[in-house]
């Protein structure tokens, strides 16, 4: 595995979406490049960052205004 199919993996890996096969190239990218091992700890820091940040409600309104348009786009 090279930088850039790392790159393209990343977020998949961080949300825990992909195979055990594919997490375990990862890992093995991760411990011979230490450029992609720093930004694998920067993104899962700033998301760690935003969890503990973020964790107010919406309003019941905006909830349903969003999944209405989230309906949308999927149709």
């Amino acid at each position: 595995m090279d930088c850039r199919e790392f790159e393209a993996k990343l977020w998949a890996f961080l949300d825990g979406e992909l195979e055990a096969a594919v997490c375990a190239e990862l890992r093995a990218h991760l411990e011979d490049c230490p450029g992609c091992l720093d930004h694998y700890r920067f993104e899962d820091a700033l998301r760690g960052f935003v969890r503990r940040c973020c964790q107010e409600t919406l309003p019941e309104p905006l909830r349903a205004r969003l999944y209405q348009l989230l309906a949308c786009l999927e149709d």
